[in-house]
């Protein structure tokens, strides 16, 4: 009798190995993830020391991002930083966000880069001269090479009850598909703290972080290596 509770269990066991197995490859390929090493748990670190540690393929582009002050989220609920001013827009493949300190005791908010598969935009003309949602009268800047196409919609700015962001819009039209990497820095209004309270989230400060999320969107390559280069 004992023995046979003894298999019983076993087979339990087993059975919920490879539940729990399928389960999770279940998970991971709804995704459409590739990392180059386990998914990292966001971390503080100074922008000047950021290391280029992790990357993500959908299989198509490949970017690498610094794990000390970047974060990953496939959907909203990742996403571990809730400022007023969200880093990415609700509708992104993956969201980079920051995580960093540097500016904890400012107005800063938030920054983040999304990247969305834009299935609707189905030639590269619709990819590269699409306005960006809400926005007009705005010239893309575009270049091309002989496997691709870039254009960049810049600046674009948002502001709602004492918070605001700036950034740009930056699509890539590569065989048949269209990529979409939106940029963002977010802030609350410095003047409606009071005086000495905090300190000021400045241009060079802006400046600072605008350059590591370029330096993000400077690693993205396509399947045969080749980098992606925007226009500036």
């Amino acid at each position: 009798m004992k023995t046979f509770w003894i298999i019983v269990l076993i087979i339990v066991i087993v059975v919920f190995g490879v539940w729990l197995f399928y389960a999770l490859n279940g998970m991971n390929a709804g995704s459409g993830l590739s990392y180059a090493s386990p998914t990292p748990t966001p971390s503080s670190g100074p922008i000047g020391t950021s290391t280029f540690d992790q990357s993500i393929s959908d299989g198509t582009i490949t970017v690498h991002y610094p794990s000390a002050n970047i974060g990953l989220a496939t959907n909203k609920t990742q996403i571990l930083v809730h400022p007023y001013i969200p880093p990415c827009d609700q509708n992104f493949n993956y969201c980079f966000y920051y995580t960093g300190t540097d500016y904890s005791a400012t107005n800063f908010e938030s920054a983040g880069i999304r990247i969305d598969a834009r299935t609707d935009l189905a030639t590269q003309s619709k990819c590269l001269s699409t306005l960006p949602a809400g926005y007009s009268g705005i010239t893309p800047a575009t270049a091309s090479s002989s496997d691709y196409a870039v254009s960049v919609f810049s600046p674009l700015s948002d502001a709602a009850a004492g918070h605001f962001a700036n950034g740009a819009l930056y699509r890539l039209a590569y065989a048949g598909k269209c990529y979409e990497f939106e940029t963002r820095i977010g802030q609350s209004d410095y003047l409606n703290y009071p005086s000495g309270t905090i300190q000021q989230f400045t241009a060079a400060d802006q400046a600072t972080v605008t350059s590591l999320l370029q330096s993000i969107l400077g690693t993205l390559t396509l399947p045969n290596g080749e980098a992606v280069t925007f226009p500036k």
